[in-house]
């Protein structure tokens, strides 16, 4: 007699696979991981944003943005992800148009779910229907705020450097926000810092809206056009420099006797002036001079001289001082008039004749009493150098040129730029 079908090993194995395999679909089908949660911070998309900045209004959204939470329910791993990035799966609107002052608004917000595991995971929104979100309308405010910039820093004083105010660009910047926020706003500051600085600085830096008594602004909810400002701070080396005259030996004053001679101060005797280090540096040890003095158009007790005190393009003088006076006396010396008939005419031009109306000439000596006395006219040469002259037929004065032969220990004395002496010439055509 054959076997039982039970006692077929064959029979058993397959009927084991065919009873587990029914069991998988039935598990796998018998959904027992079903749940519901709170999915929060579900961003909400603002419409009609334009139409409200049109009224002049603005929605304040905070730091974080407007966000709404909802119930959902569904297969528990995909709850999971969802409550780990709730932009992926939902999407949440409201509309503002409507809005025309400014205020608090309870606005109705529909929650979209946006991801296709909704429909895998039988997932749904419980309460996609009556979500409110709370939000406030200011009133918006635009302005123009001046920039300012603070040096918080030092520069190397001990060697003559200093830093001159900061240049700022663009020295004013547009912010907009709400009423409350930009009316407290009365300027920008940007903070410049470095140590022991000894050249320029400059770049780009960012800055912080500040209150008129200097207290910084929450800048959360202001725009700004910029973010960042242009800033040069000039860091310039100083120095103090003396100021001097060159002089013209003359009328009795040589180089040998200026100092037994001639006394004279100049006021200011310094000024401070200050640049760049690579313009300034080389100054050091030096003076500016004022111009040139002819000693002997120095003919009075303190006679006084104005120059104007004048520095190269990319030096600043720091001083204010704009003109110098120099105060000089010439003493110690006697003077002595002096007759001459020795004139003489030079370089006459073609087709003309030169002859002097002036015969004879009184010339002003200068020098100590004991040379001055042997000093006679015939010494005194009186030259009229017509080279250049524009001439005609007539007769022209002319400012001659006035030498004194001699051990020049004495010399001759001119009153004025023009030298104070002028002699006649008769102009005639050939």
């Amino acid at each position: 007699m054959g076997k039982k079908l039970t006692e077929n090993k064959a029979f058993n194995i397959i009927l084991a696979i065919l009873i587990a395999l029914g069991l998988w679909v039935y598990v796998t089908t018998l959904d027992t991981n079903v749940g519901e949660i709170t999915v929060r911070s579900i961003p909400v998309t603002v419409v009609g944003e334009e139409v409200l900045a049109s009224k002049g209004l603005m929605l304040d959204v905070g730091s974080g943005g407007l966000t709404v939470s909802a119930r959902v329910s569904g297969n528990r791993d995909a709850l999971v992800s969802m409550v780990m990035d709730p932009a992926q799966y939902f999407t949440a609107t409201i509309n503002v148009t409507e809005i025309d002052e400014p205020g608090s608004y309870d606005l109705s917000c529909t929650v979209t779910p946006v991801n296709s595991l909704f429909s895998l995971n039988s997932v749904q929104v419980l309460d996609q229907e009556g979500q409110t979100v709370r939000v406030t309308v200011s009133r918006l405010l635009s302005a123009q705020v001046p920039v300012r910039a603070v040096f918080e820093g030092t520069v190397d004083e001990a060697n003559g450097y200093r830093a001159n105010p900061a240049e700022v660009t663009p020295n004013t910047i547009r912010i907009q926000g709400p009423e409350e926020l930009v009316s407290q706003v009365s300027y920008a500051q940007v903070i410049i810092t470095g140590e022991n600085l000894t050249r320029t600085y400059s770049g780009e830096l960012g800055f912080q809206l500040m209150t008129e008594d200097g207290q910084v602004v929450d800048g959360e909810g202001i725009t700004t056009n910029v973010d960042t400002v242009s800033v040069v701070l000039p860091v310039v080396k100083t120095l103090e420099l003396p100021l001097a005259v060159q002089f013209v030996y003359g009328g009795g004053v040589t180089e040998e006797n200026f100092d037994r001679y001639v006394t004279y101060e100049i006021s200011p005797s310094t000024i401070q002036i200050s640049g760049d280090e690579a313009d300034v540096t080389p100054l050091e040890g030096s003076s500016i001079t004022l111009g040139e003095i002819d000693l002997a158009q120095v003919i009075q007790e303190n006679q006084t001289y104005t120059f104007p005190i004048e520095l190269s393009p990319e030096l600043t003088n720091d001083s204010g001082i704009t003109q110098a006076t120099v105060t000089i006396t010439v003493s110690g010396l006697e003077t002595k008039t002096v007759e001459t008939s020795n004139i003489q005419i030079i370089n006459k031009p073609e087709g003309f004749t030169a002859t002097p109306v002036t015969q004879t000439l009184q010339v002003q000596v200068r020098g100590p009493a004991s040379s001055l006395e042997e000093v006679d006219g015939y010494q005194i040469r009186v030259v009229v150098d017509l080279e250049g002259e524009t001439l005609r037929q007539a007769q022209f004065p002319f400012t001659p040129r006035i030498y004194l032969d001699g051990d020049g220990r004495c010399g001759v004395v001119r009153s004025g730029t023009s030298g104070g002496y002028i002699v006649v010439v008769n102009i005639q055509a050939e």
